[in-house]
């Protein structure tokens, strides 16, 4: 047999604790495992401390726009911007459709140009040569270059980046054509206007480059434009367009010249706030550039018109703060209702008030520093997984009470386990472990829970309300350090830089959220049961409580049950679907700003007072709070690792936000817990009167 032998477990009650009665070696190897993680979090601190310098990256094309029609020379408003906190500007390469605009080029179909009136505009020699050809003239481009100068900057870029290119030029008419419409071509990017790079120097401003790949694209025009970049405060790397530069055959050429020029790639956040926009060979790119990355916050054009400007502001404080980005990209917000001359002055404003924030809270402006390249590897990770298998098996031998041999056996299984998947599919592994340790120890924390509600319901003691508030205090704080072992494998399992870069994600939030609330559910039938002193069967009693009548109140509570578990499920995972009201948006934007992180609502405002009051429910003996209660305490041991598994937040974030949701839902718990004591009193009062 598998179970020990002797009374079952329903029968046979002990007052003992999951640790007082768990294996000593397991034990030792989860103390053992625990110091391997304590070590991977120090270095993973280590890789995080440097990473506070934020650029503040305005986009010249949009705030060009903006000058314009202000009548605001462009300088002026680049300088108005650096004096309050920009400390980059965002230069894309220049279109066809922009060096046209520019007076640089002249473009048109070749029908166009054949329905000319000649009169009017009579051509030149090296035009009627054009018309003269055999080029298609509905799928043929001209272009007219104003100068020689735009002609030497613009000829090779054409060239690479179009079909059947033929350069016509002579006599000092400059004339290129190339195969397509102009309609599908006016936004091919052809090169930058280093004019810009220039003007962005003389103010002092770093520069963010924009380039754009092209089909066929050289390793000698990439290190010819890093050459270039290198003559100017180019700072980092944003590509535009699909791909990046380099894709697909020349990315180990575009990586070379990053690490040799020190510039830092920006990788896009998506405006689900989840990894990055995708770019064709971004990851690939990264990886091969030691990881020479950091993220970027850009709030689309479609976000940003349904919020404030003042939302805006806190969209890009909590982007630095809580989720990583260091790059920030600034477009103007523009109100409808307002002239130019007020919108750019509510932008100036908001990005003062934003600079001053991020420099309170300890960030420099400045060019950013990447994160260096940290891997845990895999035999650090079996080691981490062990320490998760472990936990493991303590939760299943307090729940069944396993014959040892068959304990020892299910360890060596599991970690054995964790050593194939390692080699079968590495892919996944971590991801995998690290689900494991976010599910077992707030499980094994909420066991501990039952284990002493057991012993509270027994005892013949008396407690005073002193001793009460002192106990359930004391009860959280110990099934917190026991639920935070799962976060310290979460984080130190999936801490190498991919994952702080979010490249990847922790998957099976959702999961992790779910499962030990049904463990508790299932540990709380087995450790204190249904009516036990009644029934003194585990059968009996769930047949009991199957045949219990559904009330019109109890069907209220289940429906209240479900809007509770829809508003909980809703705003985990990535993909967080449940509402934030309005008045909530609000305390939490002010807490962002005000304490050093956030604490979670559930946690401080739920979960751990319902902790605080299960603990004195459990020591009144009033049983029948006991599962409701626990399971929403449940939610906050949940709660408490998956703020570990955010792997962008820095670690220092999410230890201030569990110890801040500890603090006040010790408080409320508190207040909880004299408000009942006060109306218990009142009751009993008014019954002896």
């Amino acid at each position: 047999m598998i179970f020990s032998k002797g009374k079952g477990r329903i029968e046979n009650i002990e007052n003992r604790s999951v640790w007082m009665k768990a294996d000593k070696i397991l034990i030792t190897v989860l103390v053992l495992s625990l110091t391997v993680a304590a070590f991977t979090l120090y270095q993973r601190s280590r890789v995080e401390e440097p990473y506070y310098r934020v650029e503040l990256v305005a986009d010249y094309e949009q705030y060009k726009e903006l000058a314009d029609d202000m009548g605001m020379p462009m300088d002026h408003l680049l300088e108005e911007l650096r004096d309050v906190g920009v400390t980059s500007v965002a230069i894309k390469e220049e279109t066809l459709e922009k060096l046209r605009a520019d007076g640089l080029i002249s473009v048109m179909n070749l029908w166009e140009l054949m329905e000319q009136d000649l009169l009017r505009h009579p051509l030149n020699e090296v035009a009627s040569k054009i018309k003269g050809s055999d080029l298609d003239p509905s799928g043929t481009v001209v272009v007219f270059a104003a100068d020689a100068d735009t002609y030497r900057r613009i000829r090779q870029p054409l060239k690479a980046r179009s079909r059947a290119f033929h350069d016509w030029s002579e006599g000092g008419i400059y004339a290129m054509t190339v195969s397509g419409r102009y309609e599908d071509l006016k936004e091919l990017a052809i090169v930058f206007d280093y004019d810009k790079f220039e003007m962005a120097q003389e103010l002092g401003l770093g520069i963010t480059a924009r380039p754009s790949n092209y089909r066929g694209i050289t390793s000698r025009y990439i290190e010819g434009l890093f050459e270039s970049f290198n003559k100017y405060p180019v700072t980092s790397l944003v590509f535009d367009g699909q791909q990046v530069l380099g894709y697909p055959d020349e990315l180990e050429t575009t990586a070379r010249m990053i690490k040799k020029t020190g510039i830092v790639l920006g990788p896009i956040e998506t405006w689900m706030q989840l990894k990055h926009i995708k770019q064709l060979g971004l990851d690939s790119l990264i990886q091969l550039a030691d990881f020479r990355a950091a993220r970027v916050f850009s709030l689309n054009e479609e976000e940003a018109d349904k919020v404030s400007p003042r939302e805006v502001m806190d969209r890009w404080f909590r982007a630095v703060d809580e989720r990583n980005a260091r790059i920030v990209y600034l477009k103007p917000k523009l109100e409808e209702e307002k002239d130019p001359e007020d919108n750019f002055e509510t932008n100036r404003e908001y990005i003062e008030e934003f600079a001053g924030l991020i420099s309170r809270r300890g960030f420099e402006r400045a060019a950013v520093v990447p994160m260096r390249a940290f891997n845990i590897g895999r035999l650090r990770l079996l080691a981490l997984a062990a320490g998760m298998v472990a936990g493991a098996a303590i939760l299943i031998d307090d729940l069944i009470n396993i014959r040892k041999k068959y304990l020892y056996g299910f360890f060596v299984l599991g970690v054995a386990g964790c050593f194939g998947l390692q080699l079968v599919v590495p892919s996944i592994a971590d991801k995998v472990f690290a689900l494991g340790a976010a599910v077992v120890f707030p499980s094994l924390a909420m066991l501990y829970v039952l284990r002493y509600c057991e012993k509270a319901l027994k005892s013949s003691i008396q407690r005073d309300l002193k001793d009460i508030i002192c106990g359930s205090v004391l009860l959280l704080l110990k099934a917190s350090l026991i639920s935070l072992i799962g976060a310290a494998y979460v984080a130190s399992m999936l801490s190498s830089t991919q994952y702080l870069l979010e490249m990847d994600i922790f998957r099976g939030v959702k999961i992790a959220h779910i499962i030990p609330l049904l463990v508790f559910t299932a540990a709380y039938f087995i450790v204190i049961g249904y009516r036990r002193d009644e029934h003194r069967n585990l059968e009996r009693e769930l047949r009991s409580l199957m045949d219990t009548p559904l009330f019109v109140k109890y069907a209220v509570l289940l429906g209240m049950v479900a809007v509770a578990g829809y508003l909980y499920l809703g705003r985990t995972g990535h993909t967080a679907g449940a509402p934030i009201f309005g008045i909530e948006a609000h305390i939490r934007t002010f807490m962002e700003q005000t304490l050093p992180a956030r604490p979670r609502t559930k946690e401080f405002l739920v979960a751990h007072p319902a902790f605080i009051l299960l603990a004195a429910a459990a020591m009144t003996r009033v049983e029948a709070l006991l599962l409701p209660l626990g399971l929403a305490a449940a939610i906050g041991q949940v709660s408490m690792v998956n703020s570990f598994s955010h792997l962008r937040t820095p670690l220092y974030i999410s230890f201030y936000r569990t110890v801040y949701g500890l603090g006040f839902g010790i408080v409320l718990g508190v207040i909880g817990v004299l408000v009942m004591g006060g109306i218990i009193k009142f009751f009993a009062a008014h019954r002896r009167t």
